[in-house]
């Protein structure tokens, strides 16, 4: 059985013994591209027609290029202790992204169509979604009417945080293995007996994450917001808030790619993988 606290020793000692291989790709990838993406939140907010479309594709391309970041990264993590190269992350990143983003897409469906009960209750209800729109607080009889459906959308994110725990090692598993969907069931196979200790896994990380995001967003956004203007959408305020929370986000991105990669290789063994997955 695989120990989460010696994998976490191997994630480090792979940072440290490969963080100048890794440095390009991260800045680029998870600091750049979310950075210039929460700079223009405020611009965003406002934006109609034919910007507030250029300012959905910049969204969409930021995270497709996050996405192979994170990718590229698993890869090098995921190759066999001692012996990970960059060259062979960077074919892998750039062969299997593609897989990457269909089972992304699937995934994102099947999220999509569980939640489709909860919405139809929900609708159903007879909760008045005009007045809350128009800015009127909703009466506690209002509420009521969606106890049922908060039910059900409780036991989705139950539901949500298992399957996630599942398939935490499914980029890993698309990369180095060539799979596509199938992953999905590989992922699920490969985390048998793990679940109690990854889901907790996953949610001290939400805590230390949503700590150090909020923390970063409230020192360097607050102390910022002192010295420009708050209704401006190009203030230092927000430009200085999206920057520290990028910075905060791509070391906890390195980390945990790091550690999601060292997982899989822990689960599957040292094996070759040109010769068993070619």
């Amino acid at each position: 059985m695989a120990k989460i606290g010696t994998i976490w020793d191997r994630a480090v000692d792979f940072v440290r013994d490969h963080v100048g291989e890794l440095m390009p790709v991260l800045l680029v990838t998870q600091f750049a591209a979310p950075a210039l993406s929460g700079s223009l939140a405020g611009v965003r907010a406002g934006a109609t027609g034919g910007t507030a479309a250029a300012f959905g594709l910049v969204s969409l391309v930021t995270t497709l290029v996050s996405l192979w970041g994170a990718l590229y990264l698993i890869a090098f993590s995921a190759q066999p202790n001692g012996q990970e190269q960059r060259a062979v992350a960077m074919g892998l990143a750039k062969s299997r992204f593609l897989p990457l983003i269909g089972v992304s897409i699937v995934l994102v469906a099947i999220l999509a169509v569980l939640a489709i009960p909860g919405v139809v209750v929900v609708v159903a209800s007879g909760f008045d979604f005009r007045s809350v729109m128009a800015g009127t607080p909703p009466q506690p009889e209002e509420f009521a009417k969606l106890g049922l459906s908060l039910l059900y959308f409780f036991a989705l994110a139950l539901f949500t945080l298992w399957a996630s725990a599942r398939l935490l090692p499914i980029n890993a598993v698309v990369a180095m293995e060539r799979r596509g969907i199938g992953a999905i069931g590989r992922a699920f196979g490969l985390t048998r007996g793990m679940t109690w200790k990854l889901i907790g896994l996953l949610l001290l990380y939400a805590i230390v994450a949503g700590v150090a995001v909020s923390a970063a967003q409230f020192v360097v956004g607050g102390i910022l917001g002192l010295l420009s203007d708050p209704n401006s959408s190009f203030s230092l305020a927000i430009i200085g808030g999206a920057i520290a929370v990028a910075a905060v986000s791509a070391a906890l991105a390195l980390y945990q790619t790091a550690f999601i990669g060292k997982l899989y290789r822990e689960i599957v063994g040292q094996q070759d993988d040109a010769a068993v997955f070619a």
